[in-house]
């Protein structure tokens, strides 16, 4: 039963799938706004590697991933400023769907070049707008929310958990800490949008009961995952640097408009550091797969540094250090003594069919394994889809020194007397060296020659 960090109840938990069998998980995606840089798939991976994980104990898992295309704003925590989609559209000269198209288009393509298993799902945020309203209608109904001038925001004081995730309170979050910040439409300081009224010059805008406006970026993921996954679902994953405000926001108004717990476990994983920053877009700081390439790395090079590292701390990446993993990745996918030959990749662990190899992408739903118990990606000749044991073990062999022939080693040492090959512990007298099995003419002289032939048995 595999068991993870649970950030809500800060404790090491198994995950216990709601419906038998089958592992329903939510990944926050990326914003198509640019391409995405690595520190993004690094968390991306989490997803993977744990749905990965659950395979391999026989568990089978849905995963949805969302595309945000509207409503992510360049002040995440205060849902100010611009609209990431509309500031990468003006400054290409592309229409926001053009925009949306192309980088999701080069999320998939990097996702597939590290190894990452689709999620069953991709609903994108503009498709969903209709969800996203019938949910700020059940919150208004409930009391959890209120309008003031088209725009309608979430009233945190009537969420008594809120906070609960990110261990902060709502006196910590008070105003006046950054008076740019304080909106006066707000009744608390730590109140957020649901649905923003669009100004005279907001390109993309949407009709609704409150007026034409766009979804705030927190309700896009409370109503996607409850649309694809339903009212209660097992897993959501994402980055340590969306538990707040992101995923706080996204309990509050998932469990204010049900009246119930919606996600038994929430997985964060940690930053990726380059220059002793967290990798980001707004700093300037980001490597992509594209540039990794330039440099004469494999995308799997990075993938294999990820692992080096666990989820939950902080792992710092350098061209050198992702470059150090090169030797290790390429031995791991080396094709084992007696691996399959005729053996392809499973289609739900590779986008492109191969030959087998023993690898971080053999099939973990197909625990196959070749003629002496090697694992083998999807089935082929001597691969059996269905081992649950591995065949017996070959004699086990060592040399008796190098550059001579091996030798087989029984598995208990003679007792004093014994004579014969056998006894020797090492193979025939014929094909060893002095001191383990003396051979007449070069048995070893003094104390070591008489203990090498009691070995022996030879008497010598």
């Amino acid at each position: 039963m595999l068991r993870l960090h649970n950030t809500l109840t800060r404790t090491i938990e198994p995950i216990r799938p709601l419906a038998p069998g089958t592992v329903s998980m939510y990944s926050c995606g990326p914003t198509v706004y640019r391409p995405v840089h690595i520190g993004n798939l690094r968390s991306f991976l989490l997803g993977d590697l744990i749905r990965r994980a659950l395979a391999w104990t026989g568990l089978s898992v849905r995963q949805v991933m969302n595309i945000t295309d509207v409503g992510h704003m360049t002040d995440e925590i205060y849902d100010r400023g611009e609209d990431k989609m509309l500031l990468a559209a003006a400054d290409e000269g592309l229409s926001p769907e053009e925009i949306a198209a192309k980088y999701e288009a080069a999320f998939h393509r990097d996702a597939g070049r590290l190894g990452i298993i689709p999620a069953e799902v991709y609903p994108r945020a503009s498709a969903h707008i209709a969800e996203m309203i019938d949910l700020i209608g059940r919150l208004l109904d409930r009391g959890h929310a209120y309008v003031d001038a088209g725009t309608v925001y979430y009233d945190v004081t009537t969420f008594p958990d809120y906070g609960r995730l990110s261990r902060n309170s709502l006196d910590q979050l008070r105003a006046g800490h950054r008076l740019a910040a304080v909106d006066h439409h707000k009744r608390h300081p730590a109140d957020f949008i649901l649905w923003k009224a669009a100004g005279p010059r907001r390109v993309v805008r949407f009709d609704s009961p409150w007026g034409e406006g766009y979804p705030g970026w927190h309700i896009e993921c409370s109503a996607m995952s409850i649309a694809y996954l339903g009212e209660r679902f097992d897993v959501h994953t994402g980055g340590v640097d969306l538990a707040f405000p992101h995923h706080e926001d996204e309990i509050a108004q998932s469990e204010g408009a049900l009246g119930h717990p919606v996600v038994s476990m929430w997985v964060h994983g940690d930053h990726l550091l380059f220059s002793g920053q967290k990798m980001a877009k707004s700093s300037g700081n980001v490597w992509t797969l594209d540039r990794l390439e330039e440099e004469g790395h494999h995308p799997l090079d990075f993938r294999y540094l990820c692992l080096t590292s666990r989820y939950r701390r902080q792992l710092r990446f350098s061209p050198d250090a992702t470059g150090a993993t090169r030797p290790a990745r390429r031995r791991a996918r080396r094709p084992r003594s007696g691996t399959c030959a005729s053996a392809t990749l499973s289609s739900t662990t590779s986008t492109s069919p191969g030959p087998s190899r023993w690898c971080g992408a053999w099939s973990a739903t197909r625990r196959s394994q070749g003629p002496n118990g090697e694992r083998c990606c999807g089935t082929g000749t001597g691969c059996s889809a269905s081992a649950s044991t591995p065949p017996p073990a070959p004699p086990r062999t060592r040399s008796c020194r190098p550059g001579r022939p091996s030798c087989s080693r029984p598995a208990t040492r003679p007792g004093p007397g014994a004579t014969g090959p056998r006894a020797t512990g090492c193979g025939t007298p014929s094909t060893n060296w002095a001191s383990r099995c003396p051979i007449p003419g070069r048995a070893r002289p003094g104390a070591a020659g008489a203990r090498a032939a009691a070995r022996c048995g030879t008497g010598r």
